[in-house]
């Protein structure tokens, strides 16, 4: 009776062995799992646990205390001091990684002031390097542009230095029908609509998208949302600037923090605009209108029938 209770100890022992040390070791074979070697102990660590409670929860007593066994000599051995110092450096890995995104977001506050309204109305609205990547699933250019009546300019920047790429001008017009190759009756779908599966929405208007020429010395009256460099990872703001005949008036910066979906300064969540949809969320609080998808749909061509 003894030597099989001793028995069931050895194979509680040897199991534990080999699924706390078999796959990491099989890991480091492939070519370049080397790079993990750190976190490897962490696999041990948990399977050696998950088999421990697994023996105590089904009443095996005596495989828990073979685990139990292993892990102590695992816990004295080199290995085991391995072990707590990978866990050390995954936990101050984290926490180093905390403190440069709260230092950081710090920084990107620096000079952030309350946003202000624009004080008219304009024909036009400029994305000068502005991008569009988000949560909305319609083209945001094609959106802004039915919404608003407004010709809507997208300016193509590439480099640090963001240097002139190419420029787009977009209209939407009333009209019973639309001629030539690049006019359409449909909205777009965003990058994001498109993985979810959306479908160009058909509007009751009449939507070109022509390619310009360099519009960045225009002084035509406009709000104009203009991308800011910082230089700093993560750090770059938007420039909202209202264009007028007289000069620019400087209606302030935004800078949106991706990783937590915080504004700065905080801005006002339109009802059915997620967070994380930011610019349809900046759009909202400059022009005082509607950018949600309901406020698009009105515009569908069979919404009035």
């Amino acid at each position: 009776m003894q030597s099989r209770f001793i028995l069931k100890i050895f194979f509680g022992f040897v199991l534990a062995a080999v699924l706390a040390f078999g796959p990491p070791l099989t890991f480091l074979s492939i070519p370049g799992a080397g790079f993990f070697f750190l976190l490897l102990p962490l696999w041990s660590i948990g399977a050696v646990i998950l088999l421990f409670f697994g023996f105590l929860v089904f009443g095996r007593i005596p495989y828990a205390i073979g685990v139990a066994l292993l892990a102590f000599a695992a816990a004295v051995s080199p290995i085991g001091k391995l072990g707590k110092s990978a866990v050390g450096v995954v936990t101050q890995a984290v926490d180093t990684n905390k403190f440069i995104m709260r230092e950081l977001n710090e920084k990107c506050r620096a000079n952030i002031d309350a946003l202000k309204t624009a004080s008219a109305k304009y024909d036009l609205i400029v994305f000068d390097d502005i991008g569009m990547n988000g949560e909305q699933n319609y083209d945001i250019t094609d959106t802004v542009a039915v919404l608003t009546g407004m010709r809507v300019v997208q300016i193509s920047r590439m480099g640090h230095e963001g240097l002139f790429f190419a420029a787009w001008e977009t209209r939407a017009e009333k009209s019973s029908s639309c001629a030539g190759g690049r006019d359409r009756t449909e909205v777009r779908v965003s990058p994001r609509g498109s993985q979810r599966k959306i479908a160009p929405l058909a509007v009751d208007m009449c939507i070109s998208r022509t390619k310009i020429a360099d519009p960045s010395q225009d002084q035509t009256p406009a709000i104009v949302f203009k991308r800011i460099r910082s230089g700093a990872i993560g750090c770059d703001a938007t420039e909202v600037v209202e264009r007028m005949g007289s000069g620019d008036v400087d209606l302030g910066r935004v800078h949106y923090d991706s990783y937590h979906h915080r504004f700065y300064p905080d801005l006002t969540l339109p009802e059915g605009v997620p967070k994380d949809n930011w610019l349809h969320v900046l759009l909202t609080e400059v022009l005082q209108q509607d950018f949600s998808d309901a406020a698009l749909k009105s515009h569908a061509a069979n919404a009035n029938k």
